[in-house]
């Protein structure tokens, strides 16, 4: 059995797809689990249909590229439970403009991507380390990808590539160094890369693919060794492990979720 009960977890993008899903598994692994999203009202709702299983969840509205809301967001878990263990840092995203290529990309696409997905990782990982300092222990996930890797290109859907596959490359560097930086407090850092997953309908990719015809559908998931996209529950597997104290010995690993590195 994973070792969480106890403990006490933020999850941000925590509303919907595979936020969600980490925060379901945490929550039913025993961590308490503070749900973080800038869509307020989607992850109250969410958070009502955990609570509604008996999980021990609460929300909170939060856009994590705004310090002040950072600060919130900590102070609403320690408020709720006390303490601060494990922070997943989910959120993100490719926006919604398609722009891939770089004469598309403007400054304002540019920032609001690198915003999304690395000062958000960035402004949350310095709120919550000296709450994990104090405790000399802590457990911090981040959320990356394999374009930050080169692999593959996102067809099909909206959003910008360039600053994405580069923001979720800035996440890797942010995993590695704090890491090692961490080490002496008992805080481990890790990331993970998930493949293509597919969401619930009604998430951009999901609508996307379900739109395909069955040819296209399989075009695409025989490119994996497995034969099929990934789920939201493989993805909370893997990070529901490095956050436990069964992963102690494990921090600094960007782990592929992905059926094939």
């Amino acid at each position: 059995m994973t070792k969480i009960a106890g403990r006490t977890a933020i999850v941000t993008g925590a509303a919907q797809g595979l936020g969600l899903a980490c925060a379901e598994a945490l929550a039913r692994a025993g961590a308490s689990v503070l749900m973080a999203d800038y869509n307020g009202d989607k992850v109250k709702a969410a958070a009502s249909q955990l609570a509604a299983k008996n999980l021990p969840v609460a929300s909170a509205r939060v856009d994590v590229t705004s310090e002040p809301d950072v600060a919130g967001m900590m102070k609403a878990a320690l408020d709720r439970f006390g303490r601060i263990d494990i922070l997943v840092n989910n959120a993100g995203g490719s926006g919604s403009v398609t722009a891939n290529d770089i004469e598309d990309v403007t400054e304002a696409i540019w920032d609001d991507v690198i915003d999304r997905n690395l000062k958000g990782p960035y402004l949350c990982c310095r709120a919550a380390v000296p709450h994990m300092k104090s405790r000399k222990y802590g457990r911090i996930v981040n959320f990356s990808s394999g374009l930050a890797k080169g692999v593959g290109r996102p067809t099909g859907t909206a959003g910008a590539v360039l600053p994405y596959a580069a923001s979720k490359a800035g996440v890797l560097g942010l995993t590695y160094m704090l890491a090692k930086a961490l080490g002496p407090w008992n805080i481990t850092v890790n990331a993970v890369l998930p493949g293509f997953v597919l969401t619930e309908p009604g998430a951009r990719v999901r609508d996307w693919y379900d739109g395909l015809p069955d040819a296209a559908k399989t075009a695409l998931t025989s490119r994996n060794p497995t034969g099929r996209a990934g789920t939201p529950d493989e993805v909370a597997s893997a990070v529901l492990y490095l956050a436990s104290e069964e992963a102690s010995f494990v921090s600094g690993v960007a782990l592929d979720v992905a059926g094939a590195a």
